[in-house]
């Protein structure tokens, strides 16, 4: 079951993202829109995946619609929940970094950046294509860290986290 982050329309990636979970041996793939659809789906799913978009609005319409907490219950209570980019943001404790690194784009001015909050590491997905959008990005990474004492992960496109518990994996999709 993949979550998605606002209204719009099904997408070539949407579709490809569907059959690639149907390829790992899920038959019933269904995508639901968290400000239009039946949510009731969430608790018989046996997997979720949340997908990206803007992180802030994501969260926004996650409190929204109440699922914000219904994920975090359904994770804790041992559901598998697959973030991607910002979905896998929204995983972590908050949203303090992007507030941080981006405030012009916190345009939904929320109270409160905690996030899903079922794990304490935080990430910063795509650093390898935002580093050179943004070259001085790894120094601002560096400066949050030494202000909070926080760490970053930072994942280029090719990697990801797998968290099981206390249990932490790097993934390489090159290997």
């Amino acid at each position: 079951m993949s979550i998605r982050s606002a209204r719009v329309k099904i997408t070539p990636q949407m579709v490809a993202l569907q059959q690639t979970v149907q390829q790992l041996g899920y038959a019933h793939v269904q995508l639901l829109d968290v400000l239009t659809d039946d949510l009731a789906a969430l608790n018989t799913a046996t997997v979720i995946i949340l997908n990206g978009g803007y992180e802030f609005l994501l969260l926004k319409n996650l409190r929204e619609t109440h699922v914000l907490e219904r994920l975090r219950t359904l994770a804790l209570a041992g559901k598998p929940i697959y973030g991607i980019s910002a979905g896998a943001i929204l995983l972590g404790p908050d949203l303090d970094l992007y507030a941080y690194l981006y405030p012009e784009d916190h345009t939904e001015q929320l109270a409160s950046t905690t996030a899903i909050n079922t794990t304490t590491i935080r990430i910063y997905p795509h650093y390898d294509v935002h580093c050179e959008v943004k070259p001085q990005l790894p120094q601002l990474i560096t400066d949050w860290e030494h202000k909070t004492g926080v760490t970053v992960k930072r994942l280029t496109n090719n990697r990801g986290l797998l968290v099981h518990g206390s249990q932490i994996q790097m993934i390489d999709s090159d290997s």
